[in-house]
């Protein structure tokens, strides 16, 4: 690798350091790695801004307005006493419910917009019954990036993979969606166990709410009405964006839009109370030190290295790709690790004479499923982390790392007797 090379993965690790050590803020470690990295000469300001995923970053502002408008109806509130009452406000229940919920959820919308829609919910849940969100937190964003593995549209990684390795819907369905619902289930079950302790409730409270009227809870109903009709409008474009050759974000910044007129609402309270401004920074900041480790060969070099460590051996080959784009992408981005290196395999397929179809299997849930594993690893974690964090509860980065890394072990030792399946006309 050149001097910049070096320059670069350095400046990276150093935030994650800073970050990791609770020496900063993720989003003030992050903010300035991408400073460095521009002002040291690694990346021009006209990369730098290139490098920076547009559609991401306006698909967080639309659903976070979008989000926020809906807060102020009261329907969070509803939909949170509508759970305690069909579980009975047993946490383990709700627990559950809020595992499988935002999974299915994420199988057909990206993680970011599911976590926007679940975590009022789980917020406003749990206060009413005096319970630590955290716990539910967690589950719901661990669930988020494993229902992203299931499907061709659940998470961009596999929309890549899908893109060169011309896999259909029903492929990724039938292949990876089975391994999906058995790592939730696992995974649910782990962190239930680890925070035993924090799945308390109030039992009196929760008997208060059943005999609560919950429609009364809908506090502006012509502003849930809206809210929910322009919801439903955004969903259906997400399905569709691809043949309106429109992107998420056009869709979601158009609903915000709409919404904030018809709303009547304070626009500048809303933009300025309801965007998640430190989750902006940090992914604006991510992008641009994803872009500076692209552009320096620093991704490419990592690649050629594992071509020529693993070529050879198929079972080695299915196995290493796993496990290490797996642990690769629980700190970096996995949109650009992908990218690089789903062309990587085509040259690991050719140079051993394979087909390369379990190979892209492999990556797919290692890129998906090692989002998990810090803050980094994907835009959901982040999203969660500052919904948290302006209730008053922060998640460190060195607490978030030591379950999702062990949900990802969970997760990627699961997903290998599943690859040894999937590629078994490798080597039988």
């Amino acid at each position: 690798m050149t001097l910049q090379a070096w320059a670069a993965l350095l400046i990276f690790l150093g935030t994650i350091v800073l970050a990791a050590t609770g020496k900063m803020k993720t989003a003030t470690a992050s903010l300035l790695g991408a400073s460095v990295m521009v002002i040291s000469g690694i990346l021009s300001s006209e990369e730098a801004v290139a490098a920076i995923d547009h559609n991401t970053v306006g698909l967080l502002v639309g659903m976070m307005i979008v989000v926020g408008i809906l807060s102020k109806s009261g329907l969070f509130q509803y939909l949170a006493v509508k759970a305690i009452k069909i579980t009975g406000g047993r946490p383990l229940r709700i627990f559950w419910i809020i595992s499988l919920l935002t999974a299915v959820l994420s199988a057909f919308l990206d993680n970011v917009t599911t976590v926007l829609l679940v975590t009022p919910v789980v917020l406003s849940l749990c206060e009413l019954i005096a319970m630590n969100p955290l716990p539910l937190l967690m589950m719901e964003l661990f669930a988020s990036n494993i229902g992203g593995t299931a499907t061709l549209i659940g998470d961009p990684p596999n929309m890549i993979i899908a893109s060169v390795a011309k896999f259909s819907f029903n492929e990724f369905l039938v292949v990876l969606a089975p391994v999906a619902v058995v790592a939730l289930c696992a995974v649910t079950a782990y962190v239930s166990i680890y925070y035993k302790k924090e799945l308390k409730s109030d039992p009196e409270a929760a008997m208060r709410l059943r005999e609560v009227d919950e429609s009364r809870l809908i506090v502006n109903r012509p502003l849930m009405i809206k809210s929910v009709a322009i919801i439903v409008l955004v969903l259906v474009g997400f399905s569709m964006h691809r043949l309106l050759h429109l992107e998420a974000s056009v869709v979601a910044l158009t609903a915000a839009g709409i919404l904030l007129a018809v709303s009547l609402l304070d626009e500048g309270a809303i933009i300025h109370n309801e965007i998640e401004w430190p989750t902006i920074i940090y992914f604006i900041s991510l992008f641009i030190m994803a872009g500076g480790l692209k552009a320096t060969g620093v991704l490419e070099a990592v690649s050629k290295l594992l071509t020529a460590v693993l070529a050879g051996n198929p079972l080695l080959m299915l196995l290493g790709i796993l496990w290490i784009s797996g642990i690769t992408c629980a700190f970096i981005n996995n949109i650009a690790f992908t990218a690089i290196f789903v062309h990587i395999i085509k040259s690991m397929a050719l140079a051993a004479a394979i087909p390369p179809e379990p190979l892209y299997w492999a990556l797919a849930l290692g890129a998906c499923l090692g989002g998990n594993g810090t803050y980094f690893g994907a835009a959901a974690n982040a999203v969660v982390a500052d919904f948290a964090a302006k209730e008053g509860i922060e998640i460190p980065f060195a607490a978030f790392s030591k379950i999702g890394l062990r949900v990802v072990f969970v997760s990627l030792l699961l997903s290998s007797i599943a690859l040894l399946w999937i590629g078994r006309g490798l080597w039988m």
